[in-house]
């Protein structure tokens, strides 16, 4: 509430209305001078002045309320009601806490108000319609467009850029605030995105001339995206030529197996292999792999200039910057606690840690104690010796696909009350290439779950490839080799053929569960663990009525692996 002194002046040149929200949640005195009225706010570490109109000087007030009136303004002007002020607020001033300078921190409170929130999304788009931007526009979007561009990998004077343009020049003339102009058009970008990428993925395969000339024939290859180079035209080219083309009705013909002690022959495969071996090189992005209590201040600042440095601007909008910003606050939370701010006379008190902050950094490691950087060169290996019986791209699908089912169903954890809960990580490309998305996110699964739970991943990801190729294929033969194959490992020794093929009998259990539901003449299969005709005949039908990850999941769960 406003003071008195503040009300008094206030009532007699009735501004009240005039009065900026920041202003009234900020509090504090107006004064006069020379006729012109002030406002004065108490202390605040990122403290601004501000002229406001009718008012004059807005002195020391909170630097994120100022930040977040320009926001608060072109919702209620949108008609959308659900804007939380002083939510929005806390956001932006947590960002600037952790260290983001206040345009940013403001900025990237908006990006994911609009991603969190589609009925504002629907609403500034419908606003924003028939509107033709003036020339002043234009020139305004020029650099958000551009750090757009350069995010998408798109071609700057491609249709993908020139589209970008027009549509931030469009939202800025039609009032958005930069920041909510920026990650509009930046989400229309990534929707067509996706949309091409899945079109491509559902074309089948062009039939194509006998090479001539020695040269290999040229397979459509996706564009890669912001963040990840997993292989350049020439790599994927040479991953659709050394691919097996199935017939519809075929199974992928497998490869010989390689013995895992010789180093792998293709390059692919041995590139993959030393790349999840190596330890992550980027500091800030190291710090993410370890648990906040055992990281250093030097740690805690390298994820810092992490997120404000190694990428292209805020307004990149990957979630792994917010995140790093997140890890940043759950280290203060953990050395100093989530308390509430100590003041002495008006005055900020230095906190006290509550716990020995670390002075020498600690190795990286698993939850269960051992070293991450061999955790992941054995899953490497498995990789590596799965692609010699489903091949380079099938077998990093299935880690992309485990990768991504794993976290889909071990969510990151709650924070502390103090802070809003973690932005969400998107899932890893499910594009049969090994880059550095997959394999950072290979390694912050393992230190996060462990090893054990990411092979598991990889099996139920193996899996899941094979139900889709059946599905789509609508042949199931393979299955009893598939699945003692990819799980067998899991639940018995090598060579081990006398212990019960749990596998077996719990993907029995899963048919009857999920055929029973479809199917009012389905006919139970006996659960033997032996996976002969009628079990997988009875696969068949059930992907006829289910959706193969769906199968995948109930089996996982079934199996104690989800």
């Amino acid at each position: 509430m406003l003071s008195s002194v503040m009300s008094t002046h206030v009532k007699e040149v009735n501004e009240m209305d005039r009065i900026p929200p920041w202003i009234i949640n900020k509090g504090g005195k107006i004064i006069l001078k020379n006729g012109q009225k002030q406002v004065e706010g108490g202390d605040d570490p990122h403290g601004t002045n501000q002229t406001v109109p009718g008012l004059g000087t807005v002195r020391g007030t909170n630097g994120a309320e100022v930040e977040t009136d320009p926001y608060s303004n072109w919702a209620r002007g949108l008609g959308w009601d659900q804007f939380d002020y002083n939510a929005f607020t806390a956001a932006v001033h947590r960002n600037m806490n952790a260290g983001m300078k206040a345009e940013d921190a403001t900025n990237a409170a908006a990006a994911e108000l609009i991603r969190s929130n589609p009925s504002l999304a629907d609403q500034a788009e419908k606003s924003a319609q028939g509107v033709q931007p003036s020339a002043k526009s234009r020139d305004s979007a020029q650099p958000l467009a551009g750090d757009i561009i350069k995010e998408m990998n798109a071609k700057a004077d491609g249709p993908t850029a020139r589209q970008i343009e027009a549509d931030v020049a469009r939202y800025l003339e039609a009032g958005f605030p930069p920041g909510a102009a920026a990650a509009m058009a930046r989400q229309n970008a990534q929707q067509d995105l996706e949309k091409e990428q899945l079109e491509k993925r559902d074309l089948p395969p062009e039939p194509q001339e006998p090479p001539k000339g020695g040269e290999p024939p040229q397979g459509p290859f996706l564009p890669p995206q912001e963040g990840k180079v997993d292989g350049g035209p020439q790599e994927q080219q040479q991953a659709q030529a050394e691919m097996p083309q199935p017939e519809p009705d075929q199974q992928p013909t497998s490869a010989p197996a390689q013995d895992a002690s010789e180093p792998p022959a293709d390059p692919q495969v041995a590139a993959m292999v030393e790349m999840a071996s190596k330890p992550v090189d980027n500091p800030g992005r190291a710090a993410l792999l370890k648990p906040v209590e055992n990281l250093t201040q030097p740690e805690m600042m390298d994820m810092i200039n992490h997120a404000q440095g190694d990428y292209r601007g805020w307004r990149s909008g990957d979630p792994l910057k917010y995140h790093t910003y997140e890890k940043v606050q759950d280290w203060h939370a953990a050395m100093y606690g989530d308390g509430p701010q100590q003041y002495d006379g008006g005055k900020p008190i230095e906190p006290t840690p509550i716990r020995p902050i670390p002075e020498q950094p600690s190795p990286h490691v698993t939850p269960q104690g051992g070293d991450l950087w061999q955790a992941t060169a054995k899953i490497g290996q498995q990789v590596a010796d799965a692609a010699g019986t489903d091949g380079y791209a099938q077998a990093v699908t299935g880690l992309q696909r485990g990768l991504n089912m794993l976290n889909q169903a071990n969510p990151l954890p709650k924070r502390s009350p103090a802070y809003a809960p973690y932005t969400g990580l998107g899932p890893v490309d499910e594009d049969g290439k090994y880059g550095p998305q997959t394999d950072f996110a290979l390694k912050h699964a393992t230190a996060r779950l462990g090893s054990a739970k990411v092979e598991e991943g990889l099996a139920l990801g193996r899996f899941n490839t094979f139900a889709r190729d059946a599905q789509r294929n609508g042949n199931p033969d393979g299955l009893e080799d598939k699945t003692h194959s990819i799980f067998g490992p899991l639940f018995r020794g090598s060579g081990d053929d006398k212990s019960p093929k749990v596998e077996g009998g719990v993907l029995q259990e899963t048919l009857n569960d999920l055929g029973s539901r479809k199917r009012d003449d389905w006919e139970p299969l006996k659960v033997d663990n032996w996976i002969g005709p009628k079990t997988t005949q009875a696969f068949g039908t059930v992907l006829a009525d289910e959706d193969a990850d769906s199968l995948t999941r109930s089996f996982g769960r079934g199996l104690g692996l989800l």
